[in-house]
């Protein structure tokens, strides 16, 4: 995004009351004004959420030194060097934790995400208790995003929490651990409508300004809903496309007897669009058994 779009972005971000801006990438890290970004963000109380492969030690440091509690910085690290570096094809294990141990000498309370994956699966407790003496007190696992790849061994939704909630029995004295998946897989209290949370309570917005309900869905046209610079955002809110995710209001899982039933819509719906072309069908992470 260029640098004039991104300041007028979060003018009209704020206008319509959007406090909070989860930055993603790519690298945001690359862009050479993103320090400035932030800082303005900032300054008219945007909390910004920052992922990146912690690749550039440096430019961490430069945002180690903004004197602020509206900064989040997540760290993604999916194992340790050997693991980590070969499913990541980069040479950045290293990189990332002089990153992570710059921000905690500076004061700051960076978050790590690993996503959990059957290569990785054995070193999970480890990098954890590794972390902690770092100092690192938020940890985060993901669930495995499977678009644009084979059906394949990967952990179902079941199978990923029933490995999160014993490792934060497991561990929970040792830092606050949490999870990231899908919405459709866990609805709870007033975002408990909807297939998932895209076109209810957020959505993606791409360098060019076009909106889609989820990043997952870029790039396809059917469910482009325009362009925050020159519709507005009042037209892309109202944009019948969204009604695709707004009308169910119930599980499309017919498989009332699994224990996820009561907070489950049926997973992700760009998984089941992607896998099968219908929003009807369940996501096929719902039934895969890692092996």
């Amino acid at each position: 995004m260029e640098k004039k779009d991104a300041y007028n972005l979060i003018a009209i971000l704020k206008k319509i009351g959007i406090n909070e801006i989860d930055i993603l990438g790519g690298e945001p890290m690359l862009v050479p004004w993103m320090k400035d970004f932030v800082k303005y963000a900032i300054d008219l109380d945007i909390t910004l959420n920052i992922s990146t492969n912690g690749s550039l030690p440096v430019i961490v440091n430069e945002f180690a030194k903004i004197d602020t509690d509206l900064m989040n910085i997540g760290f993604s690290i999916h194992g340790f060097l050997k693991t980590h570096n070969a499913l990541t094809i980069a040479d950045n294990f290293s990189k990332a934790i002089i990153g992570i141990e710059r921000l905690i000498a500076a004061g700051k309370n960076p978050i790590v995400k690993s996503t959990l994956m059957k290569e990785n699966k054995n070193e999970i407790y480890d990098l954890v208790l590794y972390l902690r003496e770092l100092g690192v007190k938020r940890y985060y696992l993901l669930h495995e995003d499977i678009i644009g790849r084979q059906i394949s061994a990967h952990f179902s939704f079941p199978d990923f929490w029933e490995f999160y909630s014993k490792m934060r029995t497991d561990l929970k004295r040792i830092l606050d651990i949490g999870f990231v998946a899908a919405s459709g897989f866990y609805k709870y209290g007033v975002q408990a409508r909807g297939r998932c949370d895209a076109g209810m309570t957020k959505i993606a917005i791409m360098p060019d300004g076009s909106v889609f309900p989820c990043n997952l869905f870029f790039g396809v046209a059917e469910f482009h809903l325009g362009n925050i610079f020159r519709d507005g955002m009042e037209k892309i809110w109202t944009n019948p496309v969204l009604d695709r995710f707004r009308k169910y209001n119930k599980n499309i899982c017919t498989t009332n007897n699994c224990t996820h039933y009561p907070t489950c819509m049926g997973g992700c719906p760009a998984h089941s669009y992607y896998f099968y072309g219908s929003f009807d069908v369940i996501d096929p992470r719902c039934k895969i058994k890692i092996f």
